[in-house]
């Protein structure tokens, strides 16, 4: 055989071999990356968690609610309305109660003065508080209107 035949024949050989392992690395990198194909499909896989509600259904549901909360709130409301009503009436009491003992003072002899003093500023205490509690019973009774006014 002549020579240059060989060594064409040789190099074809080694660029096959060459191609063979090219391929084989190309296969072992597509293999790797495919061998998680199963555990991929069961993870992508989509499961339906929101359903569509008709409208019909929603308001059904939200009159339902209403009709259950509403009462309550009513309710709520007259007790407070009620609270409010009693702290206005202490209040007014103890205004005129506290207009009464200014005028008691100005009529006793001014022996007793430090002592009338310091019920004077105590009741005039007593009256600010009482009149905080009423405005603070008067914001959540706006705040139950307004809640309840939501929900209608």
């Amino acid at each position: 055989m002549n020579s240059n035949y060989v060594y064409s024949l040789q190099g074809c050989v080694s660029s096959l071999r060459s191609s063979v392992d090219v391929l084989g690395s190309a296969l072992t990198s597509l293999d790797s990356g495919v061998s998680d194909l199963p555990r991929m499909k069961t993870v992508l896989k989509t499961k339906r968690v929101f359903e569509v509600v008709p409208e019909s259904e929603v308001e059904c549901v939200k009159s339902s609610i209403a009709g259950q909360v509403e009462p309550q709130i009513i309710e709520l409301l007259q007790r407070a309305e009620s609270a409010i009503s009693k702290l206005e009436r202490r209040q007014k009491g103890l205004v005129s109660k506290a207009e009464l003992n200014e005028v008691r003072l100005q009529r006793q002899p001014k022996t007793s003065q430090v002592d009338d003093i310091k019920r004077l500023n105590e009741s005039k205490q007593k009256l600010q508080r009482l009149r905080f509690t009423l405005s603070r019973l008067e914001l959540v009774s706006e705040q139950k209107k307004r809640q309840m006014a939501k929900y209608l």
